[in-house]
């Protein structure tokens, strides 16, 4: 059965990484999708880069604050798929990921990611992705490759994501939606940007993570903030 990917795109001033996830959209094998930008506090062109190639495929939302968690519940609610695929606005698809989706994701889970390419090719960020690969595919750690997908019905019975906490919001939503059914590791890729590992280093960058699954244990997450870096 041919079931309708809703795609949802959260973007705060994405003007140098929207355009090739939305090329990577338009060129799936799979067709039956929509996609839903939702632009949230821009100040740059993100805006006017999704209205001119807004089409039956492709939707803008704007709202007027950036809150990523507020943006991926409106994408969400006006979506009309039965299955979302949450993509980070500097995330791009392979050919054929959403066909891929639609196969791999049985209602034997509620909760999906996909495995994850760096968009650099150097040896330093390959190894953390392959790392990031591994704990998902072996399901040491249940989190987010830049995709994430869910049936809208799950979604919805979930309560979507908790518009307070905009650090590790996709693994809080996680939690919830693998009690469900379960959580698995899709068998395609996406490729994701490494600006934050390039602007802070692989150290910073993992000091960070450590510090957020601290506060999750001690439920503190209301208080972290990415630093934008764009």
């Amino acid at each position: 059965m041919d079931v309708k990917i809703s795609i949802i795109i959260p973007a705060h001033n994405e003007e140098n990484y929207l355009r090739k996830t939305l090329h990577s959209i338009k060129q799936q094998s799979y067709q039956n999708y929509e996609t839903i930008v939702v632009c949230n506090g821009c100040t740059d062109k993100t805006e006017e880069i999704v209205k001119k190639r807004a089409d039956d495929k492709l939707r803008l939302l704007s709202l007027s604050k950036a809150n990523v968690s507020v943006a991926r519940n409106a994408g969400a609610l006006n979506a009309q798929g039965e299955i979302i695929l949450f993509l980070d606005a500097d995330t791009t698809l392979v050919e054929n990921s959403l066909q891929q989706i639609k196969e791999q994701f049985t209602e034997k889970y509620s909760v999906a990611t996909t495995r994850v390419k760096p968009d650099e090719e150097q040896l330093k960020f390959k190894l953390a992705m392959m790392f990031k690969n591994l704990y998902h595919r072996t399901r040491i750690y249940q989190g987010c490759s830049g995709a994430l997908i869910c049936r809208k019905e799950d979604f919805q019975a979930v309560n979507g994501y908790n518009p307070e906490i905009i650090v590790k919001e996709h693994r809080k939503l996680i939690i919830k939606l693998k009690k469900l059914n379960g959580f698995t590791c899709l068998d395609t890729y996406v490729t994701t940007s490494m600006r934050r590992f390039k602007h802070w280093g692989l150290g910073k960058a993992t000091l960070f993570w450590i510090k957020q699954w601290g506060r999750n244990y001690v439920g503190d997450l209301k208080k972290s903030e990415y630093e934008k870096i764009r």
